[in-house]
């Protein structure tokens, strides 16, 4: 703390000096150099304030929002399945977020699926994977499927959702 004193009394005189000698040769900023030096020195003292305070402040400094951003930065991430199932919930309030987020899950799904058991491609033979795939979830999986004119409509219902996840596990 004394070395805090010390640096503020210095730069205190020097800031003093300073202006002092600006003051002597110039005429009439009396009131300019006046007010330049109080705050040069109320700068120089809070600088000290700062620095003492700090020199005496006990060594944790953390805050409560430090260690809430560190609980943060160690939670572990969610799972996959947390994110689907918020998915299927804002698809069935929002027609667009079912054709931006949960249609392509579902086209890999069917496309997987008539690859794997019959060697179809979903894209290349769209009349063989529309034999192959129920209605309901044709009518989401299809190739030439066009977004919603209007973004904001309501998705299909939950038990809708069902139907499609039943038509592609019997795929």
């Amino acid at each position: 703390m004394r070395l805090i004193v010390t640096r503020a009394v210095k730069v205190a005189l020097l800031v003093s000096v300073g202006l002092g000698i600006a003051a002597y040769f110039t005429t009439g900023l009396e009131r300019v150099f006046l007010d330049a030096y109080l705050v040069a020195i109320g700068g120089v003292l809070l600088l000290a304030l700062v620095r003492t305070t700090r020199a005496k402040a006990p060594a944790d400094r953390s805050s409560p929002f430090d260690l809430a951003l560190e609980r943060m930065g160690r939670r572990t991430p969610d799972s996959g399945e947390l994110a689907l199932v918020r998915d299927l919930d804002l698809s069935t309030l929002s027609a667009f977020h079912l054709h931006i987020r949960v249609r392509p899950l579902l086209r890999e799904i069917a496309a997987h699926r008539l690859r794997a058991r019959y060697g179809v491609d979903l894209d290349a033979e769209p009349g063989r994977a529309r034999e192959l795939v129920g209605a309901s979830a044709w009518e989401l999986v299809r190739p030439e499927r066009p977004p919603p004119e209007d973004r904001l409509a309501e998705g299909p219902s939950v038990s809708h959702l069902a139907v499609v996840a039943t038509e592609l596990e019997e795929i």
